[in-house]
Formats: structure tokens, sequence, C-alpha cells
């Protein structure tokens, strides 16, 4: 059985190089973000921190908190 998609968050913002980038919770613990269409990147939740990825999948780095790995992709 399809489980329906939940929105955990509706949108979260952080200025990504100029332009402000949209962020949406897309499941528990994991961030995809977006500016004017174009991808940015992903914060994910693990055991020890969020892990900020950009756009081409390539490790930003690691932070204590979303709001800190969101800021990171730019």
């Amino acid at each position: 059985m399809v489980k329906p998609m939940e929105v955990l968050d509706l949108f979260s913002s952080v200025d990504v190089s100029e332009e402000i980038a949209t962020w949406h919770e897309v499941e528990a613990g994991f961030w995809v973000g977006n500016t004017h269409g174009r991808f940015v990147g992903t914060v994910e939740k693990d055991r020890t921190g969020w892990i900020a990825r950009d756009h081409a999948a390539r490790l930003v780095g690691k932070f204590p908190d979303a709001a800190e790995a969101r800021a990171a992709i730019g």
C-alpha cells in the first residue's frame, strides 16, 4: 500500500549567494532546497548531526543543527 506524502514543514528560507533558498522537509529529518526553481542541495539528520550536500550531492559538511547545515549550502 502506498502511503500518501505528508508535508512536515511548509518551508524555511536561508540566504544562498545573494538569493533566497526555500527549504522543504520532505521526510522527517530530510530537507531539500531550491532557489528560483534551481535545486541547491539537501540536509539530512543522522545520529550525530546534520549532513549538508550541494546540488551535485558533494559533501558540504556536518553541522550541529539543521539551520547551520542549510546556511552552509551556497
